[in-house]
């Protein structure tokens, strides 16, 4: 008697968490910040591989076939911070981490407010190439009307106060290592983020005394010479590769971003 009680209950239970999910997916505020970028990501063997398989996920997915998407937590008060991932396309770890992250903040509570670009050009992604029009997207970023342009623009007109810039480093490139690079001059706090992040996640903290001059055309360099604090985080890994293992890197500095930003 006890079995035909509970299990209708338990159905009904499973339904309202199932109909609960569904809303959570439905909620999720994103904007499409550039056009003519829009590409199917999950043809990306890693990237379908490694991302959390969930409702939120599918969504991320099916946002990144009209272009660049934009995901929005909070509601646009408080601090305000930007984490972008896959200025190239063939540097997969931090996409997937963002999209991580995604699944992480979805409904919970975050002091400010919290803009995820998982995929600056999902086209590139979705075949693990790593340039736009011929160039190489994190050198012009100086130049509006560019993917990278269009994030240092968001940021000034929204006034955010934090930028961080989610890539890989193929073994034997440049940084070549798990690191966080930063400026000195003109925005110190882009070094005092760096360090934070660095002892965070473990990786090495590799400044420069002036922005623009190593990295000209860079969106940590440019939003720095712009006055908004940025930092590029680098994952060592294979260029158009991932595992499970540098994700989870990647996905520790955006933890670390955020922390120090005290967001969450």
């Amino acid at each position: 008697m006890k079995w035909k009680i509970l299990k209708p209950l338990t159905l009904a239970f499973a339904l309202i968490m199932l109909f609960s999910n569904v809303q959570l997916a439905a909620a999720l505020q994103t904007e499409i910040i550039y056009t003519g970028t829009g590409g199917d990501v999950a043809r990306n063997y890693y990237v379908k591989k490694y991302s959390p398989k969930t409702s939120l996920t599918s969504q991320v997915f099916q946002e990144a076939r009209k272009g660049t998407p934009m995901f929005v937590f909070g509601n646009g008060s408080g601090r305000k911070v930007i984490i972008v991932a896959g200025v190239h396309g063939n540097e997969l770890p931090a996409s997937i981490a963002a999209v991580k992250l995604i699944n992480y903040l979805s409904g919970r509570k975050i002091n400010g407010t919290v803009y995820v670009v998982p995929f600056l050009i999902p086209s590139s992604t979705a075949r693990s190439y790593r340039y736009w029009n011929g160039k190489n997207p994190n050198s012009i970023a100086n130049i509006p009307g560019t993917p990278t342009g269009r994030i240092v623009q968001i940021a000034r007109e929204r006034n955010v106060k934090a930028v961080g810039d989610f890539h890989s480093t193929r073994p034997g490139g440049v940084p070549g290592r798990t690191s966080i690079l930063c400026t000195r001059r003109p925005t110190y706090e882009s070094y005092t983020m760096a360090s934070y992040m660095s002892r965070y996640s473990a990786s090495a903290l590799i400044p420069s005394q002036f922005a623009g001059r190593d990295y000209p055309g860079a969106l940590e360099d440019v939003c720095n010479l712009q006055g908004i604090p940025a930092v590029t985080a680098e994952v060592r890994s294979p260029h158009g590769y991932a595992s499970s293992t540098t994700v989870a890197k990647s996905y520790s500095q955006m933890i670390g971003f955020l922390k120090y930003n005290r967001i969450i």
